[in-house]
């Protein structure tokens, strides 16, 4: 019996996942100074939680822009790298059960790729992006809200209403445009006054990386006719998923983001290296 592991390297976090024939086995997600000790630390972690020894793990595939750090023998086990591109693609499709979507993997920024189920993993295109994205919302709430951590600036959000920010289409004309209803955003932070409250302003930033984010990836859907199969990727706080989706409806699109997104390009990576090497 052997297994495969999967990393996803960052700069200092490396997202790890452990696969035999196909099935997730475990998930870890390890800090580090570097990325050479973070994918190290994820490795041991993976097999010391899962209870198996490092000599029955068969392939390490790694993608990710820490992956480079990575030498052919990992801790003694064959490494191999795979596109962060393709690893995401298949790892969206594989959690979202589609043979083909838009995988939109949102992290500091956005990227967007359209993935179709091949022989060995997915043909995965980049159709582009947004550099708005996870990066966005922390930089702004430390700008404007002295807040310095992601769930901090959440749980501020938590508290406000981005309609005391924005400016709606009813604000504007005064009714509905087509299918875009009355109550949708017409001018992010349109409405700012003195006085508003950090709560809103927080409100608001979430709401505006949402509707960007979900803007981009539903244009990049409708050109390749699948604006209805649209998969979001990444470590997407649940408060900044659900305006992703809203928005996304709102434009007459549907999207879902699956159960363990933010391990989709860990997850594609060991699947593919698996159907290469078999």
């Amino acid at each position: 019996m052997s297994f495969l592991i999967g990393l996803d390297v960052g700069g200092s976090t490396t997202k790890a996942v452990l696969v035999r024939d196909g099935e997730i086995m475990h998930l870890v997600r390890v800090s580090g100074s570097e990325p050479l000790v973070s994918a190290a630390g994820a490795v041991g972690k993976l097999v010391e939680e899962s209870r198996i020894e490092l000599k029955k793990v068969r392939i390490i595939a790694c993608t990710g822009g820490g992956a480079k750090c990575l030498t052919p023998s990992f801790l003694g086990v064959r490494s191999v790298r795979v596109d962060e591109l393709e690893a995401v693609g298949y790892g969206g499709l594989l959690l979202s059960g589609y043979d083909e979507a838009i995988v939109s993997s949102v992290g500091t920024g956005t990227a967007i790729v359209h993935a179709l189920k091949g022989k060995k993993g997915a043909i995965s295109r980049h159709l582009g992006g947004t550099g708005v994205g996870g990066g966005t919302l922390v930089g702004l709430g430390r700008l404007l809200l002295n807040r310095s951590t992601l769930g901090g600036i959440l749980k501020l959000a938590s508290g406000g209403d981005p309609s005391a920010v924005n400016l709606t289409v009813r604000d504007i004309v005064g009714g509905p445009v087509g299918r875009i209803p009355e109550t949708a955003t017409a001018s992010n932070f349109g409405r700012i006054v003195d006085g508003v409250r950090p709560e809103d302003v927080a409100a608001g930033l979430v709401r505006m990386i949402g509707e960007v984010v979900a803007t981009v990836s539903y244009f990049a859907a409708k050109m390749m006719n699948l604006e209805k199969k649209v998969v979001f990727v990444g470590s997407l706080p649940e408060a900044l998923g659900d305006e992703i989706l809203r928005a996304l409806q709102m434009l007459g699109g549907k999207g879902i983001v699956p159960k363990n997104s933010a391990y989709a390009a860990a997850i594609g990576a060991a699947n593919m290296s698996s159907q290469a090497t078999s």
